[in-house]
């Protein structure tokens, strides 16, 4: 497993948040904001739609257990250009 990965989930259990871009296969570039809903105990990752490479829209969040964004960051991980930035 991913060292990155795991240390992420960690910080998120802290309450950092990221932003997490990358390209997938077909060329498309892809943006993501994660955090912790620490209210409900579950971990959001929420689409951002975006126009030039800049934030357009706000898109759909869908809520994972740690289990299930371990394995969606590891599957998104696996693209190119996979970048994670803390949220400040």
């Amino acid at each position: 497993m991913d060292d990155k990965i795991l240390k992420i989930i960690s910080e998120l259990d802290y309450g950092s948040a990221y932003t997490i871009t990358y390209t997938d296969h077909d060329g498309q570039e892809n943006c993501y904001d994660l955090w912790l809903d620490k209210v409900n105990t579950i971990y959001c990752l929420q689409n951002i739609y975006l126009l030039d490479g800049k934030a357009d829209e706000v898109g759909e969040t869908v809520g994972y257990s740690k289990t299930e964004l371990t394995r969606k960051l590891l599957e998104m991980s696996a693209n190119d250009q996979f970048h994670v930035r803390e949220i400040d």
